[in-house]
């Protein structure tokens, strides 16, 4: 790697395996940009555009239509090449009409899901952690990055407080306004994020916990089979039935 580009390129050698990256796109890589998801799993807006849409050919075409405003991510124009888009991301082509998803796979790691317009309007989000700030209000911490704060009348009795770490938001977007709670428990429909069966979806048919993540179960349920991984790796993605489509995965 060259000392001046350090900051903005990798070498296409040490670039995760879901980024699919070809050959023809040289030595060095666009490198993801300090975001809202970590860098080690993330898709560069530039590398969607131009290597898993072929919008474009080149690095060049594809900075340009960047910066022209044409791409939003959950609602928003971005129009930063290397903008990190991540898990359950909604990335939209308004001029296109064409909307995508980025959800777990167990071949890819990472993949652009087209969704129907509708189901653009609206992304899940996991609450990774929680927090009390001033005036006794709770701020949750959702795994793409964002804070959303849940105001409390009474401190002492904090009634709106009924969400917990590992629950998932369905939210609008850009708004931000929480439309339902997917409650972390058993018999809700889940898909594992990360590790080796990252992408599988099933049915949680046990939740064992354990002192701290790393020792916490869970089992999920897919084709009648049972599998195992860590707490952290779980997605509630619905109640029953899967909120968003799915590719060609039966629950």
């Amino acid at each position: 790697m060259t000392r001046h580009g350090n900051q903005k390129r990798v070498k296409r050698l040490n670039t995760p395996s879901f980024l699919q990256i070809k050959r023809k796109h040289g030595k060095f890589f666009v490198k993801p940009a300090p975001g809202p998801h970590p860098s080690r799993f993330s898709l560069p807006l530039l590398h969607i555009v131009r290597d898993l849409l072929n919008i474009v050919d080149t690095h060049r075409e594809a900075k340009k239509l960047i910066g022209l405003g044409y791409f939003k991510v959950d609602g928003k124009i971005v129009k930063n090449k290397s903008f990190p888009v991540g898990l359950m991301d909604v990335l939209s082509i308004e001029k296109m009409n064409k909307h995508y998803r980025i959800l777990p796979d167990s071949h890819q790691g990472l993949i652009l899901h087209e969704i129907p317009e509708q189901e653009s309007l609206y992304k899940l989000c996991r609450i990774n952690n929680k927090t009390s700030v001033k005036g006794g209000h709770i701020q949750l911490n959702l795994h793409d990055g964002r804070n959303i704060l849940i105001k409390v009348q009474d401190p002492r009795n904090p009634k709106e407080d009924i969400y917990k770490r590992m629950d998932v938001l369905k939210i609008s977007i850009p708004e931000q306004e929480i439309t339902k709670i997917l409650k972390f428990k058993e018999n809700n429909i889940g898909i594992i994020m990360s590790g080796k069966n990252i992408g599988q979806v099933g049915k949680i048919v046990n939740i064992l916990k354990r002192f701290g993540p790393k020792a916490s179960t869970v089992s999920i349920q897919h084709n009648g089979d049972h599998t195992e991984t860590l707490y952290d790796y779980t997605f509630i993605i619905g109640e029953g039935i899967s909120e968003i489509d799915l590719p060609n995965i039966e629950n």
